[in-house]
């Protein structure tokens, strides 16, 4: 008998449409607070209002999802037959959300829920959550599909240009990429987390053109380390930029499924108007 596994995941962890749409999974919305009110991520405010706001000059904060809020979602998966679950959140080094989902799966009677930190963020932990949820679709039993996704994580990779640090200084997330901060020489960054889930940046160049021409060329080379490989290219608030390196990624993987997708509103708060990411997330 095939084993009913859900998928648990958070709304800051970018997952692919396709993905997300399917029965056993169940997205957390992490919350945004704006204007003296709470919104959920994805629910009840979507990316487009968020950088109406920062435009306007009021940004917004964010703020994790409660252990109640997460505890609903694992008895949303209960009542649909789950009783295995693995749970994948954004980084333990950007947010307190694994914690959370930590202290909420220690609450569950009768279920196996395993915790997952993808060291990764956006649409790099959306690409971790996207393999687990292949895995479970081609019926891996469970302990194989946790190793073999704490294994990815290891391997996979997620790196993202913005035109300015305001907004991850801001929020408290710049990690050590602070120290570019104000850098009299203009230079622009081209980010990654590192193995404890940090920001750091990986790459500098002098201009936009040329940091995303690094960004491309992370990602190629990542995605050509495996012969399997996902790989996908998430926007905030810049569909022009979009356009341009999703031709590239097709150029480069004539036959190879390319996820697209915007930044949630809880990551648009941090990083701001301008972002493109890729994320490689390798077998």
């Amino acid at each position: 008998m095939v084993e009913k596994i859900g998928l648990l995941v958070d709304s800051a962890s970018d997952v692919p449409t396709e993905i997300k749409d399917q029965a056993n999974v169940e997205v957390v919305p992490l919350v945004v607070v704006a204007n003296g009110q709470e919104y959920l991520d994805r629910v009840t405010i979507q990316p487009q209002e968020v950088y109406q706001l920062i435009e306007e000059g009021n940004i917004p904060k964010t703020a994790s999802a409660t252990l109640g809020m997460v505890s609903q979602h694992i008895e949303k998966l209960r009542h649909r037959g789950y009783r295995k679950i693995i749970a994948i959140t954004i980084s333990s080094g950007l947010s307190v959300t694994n914690q959370g989902f930590k202290q909420a799966s220690d609450d569950t009677d009768g279920m196996k829920v395993t915790v997952i930190d993808s060291k990764s963020i956006g649409i790099g932990s959306g690409l971790i959550a996207a393999y687990a949820e292949d895995l479970i679709n081609a019926n891996y039993d469970y302990p194989e599909i946790i190793e073999r996704v704490q294994r990815s994580v290891l391997k996979s990779h997620v790196y993202f240009y913005i035109s300015t640090l305001k907004y991850l200084k801001i929020g408290g997330r710049i990690g050590k990429v602070a120290g570019m901060v104000g850098s009299v020489l203009n230079i622009k960054p081209v980010i990654s987390c590192n193995s404890d889930g940090i920001y750091y940046p990986i790459a500098k160049a002098r201009s936009e053109k040329k940091a995303i021409s690094k960004l491309l060329n992370l990602a190629v080379g990542a995605a050509h380390t495996s012969d399997h490989f996902r790989i996908a290219v998430a926007q905030g608030n810049d569909k022009k930029i979009l356009a341009q390196v999703l031709n590239e990624l097709r150029n480069n993987f004539p036959n190879h499924q390319i996820y697209t997708g915007d930044v949630s509103p809880a990551l648009g708060v941090h990083t701001g108007p301008g972002l493109i990411g890729i994320a490689v997330q390798t077998n």
